[in-house]
Order: structure tokens, then C-alpha cells, then sequence
């Protein structure tokens, strides 16, 4: 039977997800469609790995404690994984601005869920081989990487199997693959409520553990997809859902790969993100304000986190995606459904704003007062990160 660690990757300011749609999935309690989603996995005892970002599980605490609660009752289906704060494009960052993201979200997650595996998920699989080092400085247990976010060259060489990779200064880290295949087939299946496509990947895995990666927001975008999700679970064929510290994974080591294998981390290609340099300035702007990121004060370092996020270039360059949905199991008919990426990049700017102002000697201060006022979606999810780090910096 294969065995299988599903890892959920979860941005909540994902392109696709609108502030306003965001924290509506949260509203309601224990009824909030986030704990819905949560409870599929309880109900059908399907274990998974999640991924939520510091960012996401500061606006849960905030708005949906319930949602972490959950997690923390059933440590027997969750297994959360290591996240940075910010779901940011590290190939971007200094080594100073990368750490901090880094450390606080490590802590934040630590601090808020019972059960939290050092396995590092890079958000959209960008580091550089500097970073692999810093991650084994802080003692993080394996990294993961996804030979289908690369080149077709790379494919060929990226190990299918868990292997040791390379960083700099002769560090050594364990990396555990993802089958890059059974991401569009989990969405086939949740778009066309069957597990035919997620079943077909499935058959012919051709490695007996098999990571998978996926984003967590996906049914929060759709029509029914909590109902789609549902679905999905319950039709899979049987395998064996596992935890990472459920099992003893041997890695093997770089010096056994073949010549022809990539041993260190392959560096992503950025072209989706500045598809036509619509935010060129906008990058450049932040990185002249990184080199001051150690003397942020906790709201500096909230809106410079919200201004990084990865997910700001993704709405503004990327085109918005079409789906083709079935209304019920069995159909053949399908029905076109748009996904429309949000406009993250005013809020991105504004944030930018924000900061810039408040380190010109602080003359934004009544402008910020005024917006964390306003009853934005994206100022509220400012005010509740704003709280998120000031506790962590804390170290409570």
C-alpha cells in the first residue's frame, strides 16, 4: 500500500483569496468554514501535514481560535510543518531579512499549535543554497522541493527519492521530493468531485513514500469547495496517510546520488512574479527598507512582512485562472468558473506606504491609526499580526 505525506501548504494571502473573502471563511466559530474544512480530516481520519504560514495562524487566533483549537484537539490527524511569518519570495531577501521572517514564524507556530515538525516548506519553492546553510544553523530537521515547479532539465535530475542535499560552507540537509503530478491531480478531483485523477497519479507512483504538495486556499475558491474537498477524501483509494515523525525516512546521502543528480537546491525561476516588470519598483522600494529591518519596531515589521509577500507580484502579473467545475458526481458537463486574483497589489502598496512613512521619523503615525481604524479586511489582518509579533518578539 503506498504510504503518503500530504502536505498542505496555506497562505491566506494568497492571490486568489480576497481579504475580505479570507476573513469571511473564518467568521462563525466552530461553524467558521475553516473549521469545516478542518473537520473533513477529523471525520474521514485522513492524516495530513499543514502547512499554514505565521502570517495565516496569526488572523486564525484572532479571528478563529476555534480553527487552532482544532488542531490542537486532534494531534492524531495534524501535524503542522515549519512556515515562515510571511509567505514571501526568499530569493529576494538579505540573510537578515530571510532569518527574521524565518524565526518568527518558526516561533509563532511553535507557540500556537502542540505539534509542529521541523520539516521546512519553502514558500513556492524558492531558496537559495545560502539559506539551505541558515536552515541547518537553526536546526531544521528536511526540507522539501518540487522537481515540477523547474525546468525540464532539472526534472530529470532532481532525486524522486528523500536524499541529503548540499548548502554552502559544506552543509548537508536532508530534502524530502513531492510528486509534482499530484497537484493538479488533487485539483482535477476536487473540480470534478472524483478521485479518479488523484487515484490515477497514485498508481504509478513508482517510490514506496510519496510526498505530495498542494495549497490549501484551493477550497476556498471555488463553489462548494469544502463540499468538493469532502469528496475527494472520501472517494480515495486506500493508502496509508502518514505523519513525518510517524516514520524513520532514510535520506540518502548526496554522495550516493549520481553525477548526473542536482545535489543542492535548485534556484527557481522568477519570470512569473515580474512578467513584465509592473513591480519593479515596488521590489526595489522594499529592498532599500530591508536594510534597516533590524531596528523594525513590532508594526514595522507586521506591515514589511505584509508588504513582501509573495502573493502581492503574483496578483498584479499573473492572469487570473478558468476552471472547469462539474456540478455533481457522475456528470460529464462541466461548467466554466473563473478565479479572480484579488487586488493584493494596492494592498501591497499601501502597506509600503505605510512603512515608508513611519520611518520618516514616524509621520504616518495618525495615517496608520486611521487605517487600523477603518475596518479594511487587510487593515484588520494588520492589526492581527501586528499582535502576533509583538507577543513573539516578546518570546511569550
Amino acid at each position: 500500500m503506498t504510504t503518503i505525506v500530504d502536505i498542505v501548504n496555506f497562505n491566506a494571502d494568497a492571490s486568489c483569496l480576497s481579504s475580505g473573502a479570507w476573513l469571511q471563511a473564518l467568521a462563525g466559530g466552530e461553524q467558521s468554514a475553516v473549521c469545516s474544512w478542518l473537520r473533513l480530516y477529523v471525520e474521514l481520519r485522513k492524516k495530513v501535514m499543514l502547512g499554514f504560514t505565521g502570517a495565516t495562524v496569526a488572523d486564525m487566533r484572532a479571528f478563529n481560535p476555534e480553527a487552532i483549537d482544532l488542531v490542537n484537539a486532534h494531534p492524531d490527524i495534524f501535524e503542522s510543518i515549519a512556515r515562515p511569518f510571511s509567505h514571501d519570495i526568499s530569493l529576494l531577501r538579505s540573510r537578515e531579512g530571510f532569518l527574521i521572517n524565518l524565526d518568527l514564524g518558526w516561533r509563532y507556530l511553535q507557540r500556537e499549535f502542540n505539534r509542529v515538525h521541523p520539516l521546512y516548506l519553502p514558500p513556492e519553492f524558492m531558496l537559495t543554497n545560502e539559506q539551505v546553510s541558515l536552515l541547518v544553523e537553526r536546526g531544521f530537521s528536511a526540507v522539501t522541493v518540487n522537481a515540477a515547479r523547474f525546468s525540464a532539465e532539472l526534472q530529470q535530475r532532481i532525486p524522486r527519492e528523500p536524499y541529503v542535499l548540499k548548502g554552502i560552507a559544506g552543509a548537508q540537509l536532508r530534502c524530502l521530493p513531492v510528486r509534482g503530478a499530484l497537484t493538479q491531480a488533487y485539483l482535477d478531483s476536487i473540480h470534478e468531485l472524483d478521485a479518479a485523477p488523484w487515484a490515477n497519479v497514485l498508481r504509478d507512483n513508482g517510490v514506496p513514500l510519496l510526498g505530495s504538495w498542494r495549497d490549501g486556499e484551493s477550497p476556498f475558491l471555488i463553489p462548494d469547495g469544502v463540499a468538493r474537498e469532502r469528496a475527494w477524501l472520501a472517494t480515495e483509494p486506500p493508502l496509508e496517510r502518514a505523519h513525518l515523525s510517524d516514520l524513520a525516512v532514510e535520506y540518502r546521502p548526496h554522495e550516493e546520488l549520481s553525477a548526473e543528480a542536482y545535489h543542492s537546491y535548485p534556484v527557481h525561476s522568477f519570470t512569473a512574479w515580474m512578467k513584465e516588470f509592473r513591480m519593479l519598483g515596488y521590489v526595489s522600494r522594499l529592498q532599500q527598507l530591508e536594510q534597516h529591518v533590524s531596528s523594525f519596531d513590532a508594526t514595522e515589521l507586521a506591515l514589511w512582512l505584509c508588504a513582501i509577500n509573495s502573493d502581492v507580484l503574483s496578483a498584479v502579473e499573473k492572469a487570473s485562472p478558468t476552471v472547469n467545475l462539474k456540478k455533481a458526481r457522475g456528470e460529464t458537463a462541466t461548467f466554466p468558473f473563473v478565479i479572480y486574483r484579488s487586488e493584493r497589489g494596492l494592498e501591497g502598496e499601501e502597506y509600503l506606504v505605510l512603512l515608508e512613512g513611519l520611518r520618516r521619523a514616524g509621520s504616518a503615525r495618525d495615517y496608520i491609526d486611521r487605517f487600523l481604524a477603518s475596518g479594511q479586511p487587510h487593515a484588520k489582518k494588520l492589526a492581527a499580526r501586528i499582535t502576533a509579533i509583538r507577543g513573539s518578539l516578546r518570546g511569550v
